[in-house]
């Protein structure tokens, strides 16, 4: 059975959340607005039981499988994510320097 356990800001900074899927448990931010909390929640959980190897296709079907759960909370994680930090580690990501 899948475990989600939610961190304070500081502990997964600069992430919103992410998924051990080999520990069947999700870590989500738990300072978010309710509705992006539970978006990003159904996004880790949905990375739990993904096979998919290639991390962008995983990114694409995990936000489509919380934006069809919580769509308020999908257009709320996009606009806090607009944010510096949030862009540079997405920056990081692409290039691989982060996971």
């Amino acid at each position: 059975m899948a475990k989600i356990i939610y961190l304070s800001k500081k502990e997964i900074y600069p992430k919103f959340g992410y998924a051990l899927p080999s520990k069947q448990k999700a870590y989500v931010r738990e300072d978010l607005p309710n509705c992006v909390r539970k978006f990003v929640t159904a996004h880790e959980l949905y990375h739990l039981r993904d096979k998919t190897k290639w991390w962008v296709w995983r990114e694409c079907k995990a936000n489509i499988a919380g934006f069809l759960e919580h769509p308020l909370g999908f257009l709320g994680c996009v606009l806090m994510s607009l944010q510096p930090y949030r862009l540079w580690y997405y920056c990081k990501r692409i290039t691989g320097e982060v996971e």
